[in-house]
């Protein structure tokens, strides 16, 4: 039998159980692949388990087995998105080894992707309504017992479609005072629905033979009390009775829970706006929109400044406090009809159906005021509060897709932090500059305009050739070539290097694979790469698939990862662990040594360094400065004892070669030494 680890008590804690306790219907949850994560206590009362010990297994182990097929047909239907809620009746086993008839009313929960999460909703017992319906059909006068017994609300029709029996539970709902009263009425002077007519119903359900399911709102159509909320069940009778029986649910705690549900769901707790979650789906619409009608729509990304230092200097309660305030000072800018989302942290998101980039600068501009005026104390100390913001707007000229836009307003909201925060800066500011650039990038990599270029490396003993390293570059369909010295800086700045490096590391890898290089392969490896851990997995696996598993335990024992100056100040525990599974593999590290002096301790003694790459400026140095020949000498006899291979790299000029020779290095990297190669 299948287990799934149980919520831990601190997130049941976070169920609204004051509301759910006291209902006699099971509240669920259920996370991945159907697994009980949260139940009611009137689970108990339902099946006789406990809650604890149901928690974490299948749903299925509790479904009656002549049921369980078409309750997977449901769950592939559901996760698969062909439906995004259910309404639907089954048999569920007992502890005593019997079975209850329940209906099972849920709504499926996706993640910020759109995948498939889990869902929620509600258990009722309806083996009585079941009962009823055998009892209507078969034993009428047996049935009126029973009736008047039940929650439920029921009705009884003749042929002419007037009451013949009515239950008190009906008729307390209807705001009845004597259900005998209603006897031999018309169901339309007793019963009114508010969007169905409930005749031409009754007339489809005996024409069809077939019972009806719907959910309505219905009252004494004499009075003008309000609506009550109810699930209609038609069940004509035989073709011999022509009569039919109406059962009336009263669903209003259950819509009211799974509307708090909901909002829970799409709703961040703490600030009350709409969670990431929540924000998709209006982003989604809002770009569906523009795609089928080009309204346009701007977005707004506000991050608030400093908020590190307000949560350290003054507590993480006075930190909530200022998200709350911003979250207000924001929502009294917007207009009715535009959204506002925690994106994340301390950034905010606000989508602006129907306007231009002008127009949401403007409205940035006012948030950003609202957000300078507000007055946070603590310890009656005033906190000042400000706020960056990233604008940007949906294009028809470009045909924008929704992850572009998206990606803008977070290049802008960047511009904004180093101009000084406090700021708003849109798109259309950056000119030809950081923003400009990398987009042209994000569409060249789009357009796969990536080019891979080895540059030999030989040893100085032999001249023979030992590797090589690959070069990344951009050739736009002009003939316009973009090298990485250029575009590289800019994605580093955005924090979008890795963008390059999920491209240029499997092709070195494949190359290696189809035995198109020689020696070692060198590939710089970004910091930017580094924080995301489960890309480098990613690509790993990928590669792993792609080589089999004969290709031995160690597939990686030619690659060589280098790690430059951005690397170098990641936390090493962090790097470590992102590397890792890279170092099981075979892979090798490489330092690159700049010009700053020797790295960090740290690598060097809690990382495998197999290589020291030395640039052809400290060459330079070398051959004019004494000193900075006696510091690079030192530095180089260091490597040797510490096993490291020395690379002289980017050497351009002959001289050079001599220094690096008489300096002792191993491996010369640069023009000098043959012509590229390129890659696929």
């Amino acid at each position: 039998m299948q287990t799934h680890s149980p919520e831990t008590s601190a997130e049941r804690d976070t169920e609204p159980a004051d509301f759910i306790g006291g209902l006699r219907d099971v509240v669920f949850r259920t996370r991945g692949k159907t697994f009980w994560s949260y139940l009611s206590p009137a689970w108990t009362a339902l099946t006789g388990y406990t809650v604890e010990e149901s928690l974490g297994r299948n749903i299925l182990d509790f479904v009656y087995p002549d049921d369980r097929p078409a309750n997977s047909l449901r769950k592939q239907q559901l996760e698969s998105g062909e439906i995004s809620a259910s309404r639907h009746t089954k048999r569920l086993l007992r502890r005593d080894g019997s079975f209850v008839w329940i209906e099972v009313d849920l709504r499926v929960l996706y993640d910020d992707e759109g995948a498939f999460l889990g869902s929620v909703g509600t258990i009722r017992d309806i083996s009585d309504r079941i009962a009823l319906e055998q009892a209507v059909r078969h034993e009428r006068e047996r049935a009126s017992v029973t009736l008047m017994a039940l929650s439920d609300g029921v009705l009884t029709l003749d042929p002419a479609l007037r009451i013949e029996f009515l239950n008190q539970a009906a008729a307390d709902l209807l705001g009845l005072k004597h259900a005998s009263e209603t006897l031999d009425l018309p169901v339309d002077t007793v019963l009114a629905l508010a969007s169905h007519d409930l005749c031409g119903v009754l007339h489809d359900a005996r024409t069809s033979g077939r019972t009806r399911t719907l959910a309505d709102r219905c009252r004494h159509p004499g009075t003008e009390a309000d609506w009550v909320e109810v699930d209609l069940t038609l069940i004509p009778l035989s073709a011999a009775q022509q009569g039919c029986v109406i059962v009336l649910r009263d669903v209003r705690e259950q819509r009211a829970l799974q509307a708090r549900l909901h909002h829970q769901a799409r709703h961040d707790a703490l600030t009350q706006t709409l969670n990431r979650t929540g924000m998709l789906d209006e982003l989604r619409h809002a770009h569906a929109t523009f795609a089928g009608t080009g309204a346009t729509f701007s977005q707004i990304l506000v991050d608030l400044d400093h908020f590190k230092l307000v949560n350290d200097h003054h507590g993480h309660a006075t930190g909530d406090e200022a998200l709350r305030q911003v979250a207000q000072a924001i929502q009294g800018v917007l207009r009715a009809d535009d959204h506002l989302a925690r994106w994340g942290g301390e950034e905010f998101l606000c989508l602006l159906p129907h306007t231009t980039l002008e127009q949401g600068f403007a409205i940035a501009e006012r948030i950003r005021g609202a957000v300078q005026a507000l007055e946070l104390r603590h310890g009656g100390q005033p906190i000042p509060l400000s706020v960056s913001a990233g604008v940007s707007a949906a294009s028809a000229d470009r045909q924008d897709t929704l992850e572009q836009v998206l990606q803008r307003a977070d290049f802008s909201l960047y511009e904004a932090k180093q101009a000084g925060r406090n700021c708003v800066w849109h798109e259309r500011m950056a000119g030809q500059g950081v923003l400009d650039l990398v987009s042209q990038v994000q569409e060249a990599l789009r357009a796969d305009q990536l080019e891979l270029v080895y540059q030999p490396i030989v040893s100085l003993a032999t001249g023979e050739r030992v590797g090589q390293e690959g070069y990344a570059r951009i050739r736009l369909r002009d003939g316009v070539e973009i090298k990485a010295a250029r575009f590289i800086p800019a994605l580093q700045q955005m924090h979008r290097a890795y963008w390059v490096d999920e491209r240029v590391i499997p092709r070195v890898l494949d190359d290696g694979l189809q035995g198109r290089l020689r020696g070692d392969s060198f590939v710089n490896l970004s910091a930017d790469l580094l924080r995301r851990p489960t890309v480098m997995h990613a690509l790993l696996d990928g590669f792993l698939r792609r080589a089999g598993r004969d290709s031995g335990a160690r597939p990686l024992g030619k690659l060589v990862l280098e790690l430059g100056n951005r690397p170098l100040q990641l936390d090493v525990a962090a790097v470590r662990a992102a590397l890792q599974p890279w170092l099981d593999a075979g892979v090798r590290l490489a330092v690159n040594q700049s010009g700053s002096g020797l790295s960090t301790m740290a690598y060097w003694t809690e990382l495998p360094i197999h290589f020291l790459k030395i640039h052809a400026t400290l060459l330079e140095r070398a051959a004019s400065t004494p000193k900075a020949r006696l510091i690079l000498s030192s530095i180089v006899q260091l490597a040797r004892q510490l096993d490291c291979v020395t690379v002289a790299e980017q050497v351009d000029q002959p001289a050079l070669v001599d220094v690096a020779r008489d300096l002792g290095l191993d491996w010369l990297q640069g023009d000098l030494t043959g012509k590229a190669q390129h890659g696929r």
